[in-house]
């Protein structure tokens, strides 16, 4: 039986591109994570068009196990759908939060702000979410509480069929991650030599060299002031930081 995928990670962490990346270099099927077309179809006639989604993933959940970007169950829940066997392998992408955040205010998904917010504002602002996020709460206290509660359900996954990777171990070495599922689950690769994928899935005026540069050079700490860092450092969960290799910055 070829072994099927599924990816997990929240938004503006590089789930379109690994999902590329896998696509060109291994034999395996990877399980959708976003709608299909003629959902996004009705979508665009219907009111509360993210109802529609929500209830796409709420009847499909055991041909999918839910939204790309969703809170995971526990494994223990997922065992339950005949989708999590032996064949399944999960990979699960974290960016370090700092520059998720920022992200994130340039991109709000699903949220409606007043024009102008600062950043520092929006990250004291509430997020609402929606109901394929899986979220008990629909309504966190800010942004940075999204990221905790995400990155903390990826931990439940089983660590025999999961593999943790983050936003700038795959800008860093794309290859040795497509190498360790290939290697870890014993997944055929499609070529000898390792194919990237250069362009931006969302910017077609930037490539991968310059989101590389941009992460891995910490850029993005340019735009980072004393109070933004301050907010995110009383909020974020420095244990789960920890687990994923980030550093708390101080100012």
């Amino acid at each position: 039986m070829k072994k099927l995928i599924k990816i997990y990670g929240e938004r503006n962490t590089n789930t379109n591109y690994m999902s590329k990346l896998i696509k060109l270099n291994l034999n395996i099927k990877e399980v959708p994570g976003v709608v299909p077309p003629i959902v996004t179809k009705i979508q665009k006639i219907m009111p509360g068009n993210e109802l529609v989604r929500d209830i796409y993933f709420y009847f499909t959940y055991g041909k999918n196990l839910g939204w790309k970007h969703t809170c995971v169950k526990p494994q223990e829940k997922l065992n339950k759908y005949k989708l999590t066997s032996s064949s399944l392998v999960f990979l699960t992408i974290t960016k370090n939060p700092y520059s998720w955040l920022l992200s994130l205010y340039r991109r709000p998904y699903h949220q409606y702000y007043k024009d102008n917010l600062s950043f520092e504002e929006f990250l004291q602002c509430q997020w609402k979410t929606i109901g394929r996020d899986n979220i008990h709460n629909t309504v966190l206290s800010s942004p940075i509480e999204l990221w905790n509660i995400k990155n903390k359900s990826y931990l439940q996954l089983d660590s025999n069929q999961v593999i943790h990777v983050t936003t700038e171990d795959i800008f860093k070495d794309p290859e040795a991650i497509i190498e360790n599922i290939s290697r870890k689950y014993s997944i055929e690769r499609k070529a000898v030599e390792f194919i990237n994928y250069e362009r931006s899935t969302k910017d077609q005026s930037k490539d991968s060299s310059y989101y590389r540069d941009y992460y891995l050079s910490e850029k993005w700490r340019e735009k980072l002031s004393k109070e933004a860092v301050s907010n995110i450092n009383k909020l974020i969960d420095k244990e789960l930081m920890t687990y994923f290799g980030y550093r708390v910055l101080s100012w």
